[in-house]
C-alpha cells in the first residue's frame, strides 16, 4: 500500500490490520476492518485463513469499497 492510499484510507475513517496467527506452522494471516466511530473505532469484520499478508490486505480493502458503494446505493434508493 502507498501512503497515498493509506492516506485515503484514513481520511475516509477506516484502517486496516493485517497480523500473523499466532501458530508457527502452517503461516496464516489475519486482517480486522476498523471503521472510525464517534468516540473509538469499530470492528467491522475479522478474517483469517490467508496465505499471505498481501492477499489479507486486498481482501480488506475490497471490504472497504463494498461496504461503501452498498452505503452509497442504498442512500441513493432511499431518497428516490
Amino acid at each position: 500500500m502507498t501512503n497515498k492510499q493509506l492516506e485515503n484510507v484514513l481520511k475516509k475513517g477506516w484502517w486496516i490490520q493485517v497480523s500473523p496467527l499466532a501458530r508457527i506452522e502452517p503461516t496464516e494471516w489475519i486482517v480486522a476492518v476498523y471503521r472510525k466511530g464517534k468516540k473509538s473505532w469499530i470492528t467491522e469484520v475479522c478474517k483469517d485463513e490467508f496465505d499471505d499478508p498481501f492477499e489479507a490486505h486486498q481482501w480488506g480493502m475490497n471490504f472497504i469499497y463494498d461496504y461503501i458503494f452498498k452505503k452509497k446505493k442504498k442512500e441513493r434508493s432511499t431518497v428516490n
